[in-house]
């Protein structure tokens, strides 16, 4: 395809208003239930909680709906934001436009999700390692972060492109995935083409897939308390490398530190 008949535009900048459509229902589902049996595995309680990378606002209005209880939503993308505010009108969630390696929520929170992807888009370990801080720095003594990954045993071809294509109600959107294990990369082309758009729409994303070792790790560092990790094609307690991890950590009970 030309640039005459597709333009480069910032990660999620266009995709925002069909994101849901494409790629954001279907993964709410599967990380609602998978959040909801770990919930009753390790018994968690909380009352206030904060979505970051929440995206279009799904999971944090869920947290709302569900709990009863005020959820912060944060991203750093003006375009997602935008759209959680459509997605979770009426609801008890306050919407904040932050990076996470500069988290710094109104007050502290007992839970802290992250879904989709959000911390393997922060590709610098010394930006992860940050970012563990600010997020235990921004929740209350006990309280839980809950977070998937993508680790290093993804199940893609090496260097080569995979492409995948969603309809949405006002067009397709296709993603082209080139995973480098030697790197720990994964790039994402996505590109966005609908019927009132002249041209379609291109974005660029990068991940970095980080092994469950490395993230217990830096957890511990950060004033981190692993209560589990596990595989959450299958929700058992993970024994073994998966393509995607879900992680339970909780924060040190010292209000100081």
């Amino acid at each position: 395809m030309t640039s005459a008949q597709c333009h480069l535009v910032a990660p999620y900048r266009s995709l925002a208003d069909e994101y849901d459509d494409a790629l954001g229902r279907q993964f709410f589902l599967r990380t609602r239930a998978a959040f909801e049996r770990l919930q009753r595995e390790y018994n968690l309680g909380f009352r206030s909680a904060a979505d970051i990378g929440c995206g279009t606002g799904l999971f944090a209005c869920y947290l709302a709906r569900k709990w009863g209880i005020p959820v912060y939503a944060v991203d750093r993308s003006t375009e997602m934001l935008a759209q959680a505010r459509r997605t979770c009108r009426g609801e008890r969630v306050e919407l904040l436009r932050q990076d996470l390696r500069k988290l710094q929520l109104p007050c502290r929170v007992d839970l802290i999700t992250a879904n989709y992807d959000v911390l393997n888009h922060v590709v610098a370990p010394s930006d992860m390692k940050e970012a563990l801080r600010r997020v235990h720095r921004n929740l209350n003594p006990g309280g839980h972060f809950y977070f998937d990954l993508i680790t290093p045993c993804l199940s893609l071809p090496p260097e080569r492109w995979t492409r995948f294509r969603r309809r949405t109600r006002r067009g397709a959107v296709w993603q082209f995935l080139l995973w480098k294990p030697c790197q720990g990369l994964l790039r994402i082309d996505v590109m966005s083409r609908r019927v009132d758009r002249e041209r379609a729409q291109f974005e660029r994303h990068v991940e970095r897939a980080y092994s469950p070792q490395q993230m217990a790790h830096w957890l511990s560092h950060a004033g981190f308390r692993l209560r589990g990790v596990h595989d959450e094609a299958t929700g058992e307690f993970a024994v073994r490398c998966a393509p995607r991890l879900l992680f339970l950590a909780q924060r040190d009970t010292n209000l100081w530190s």
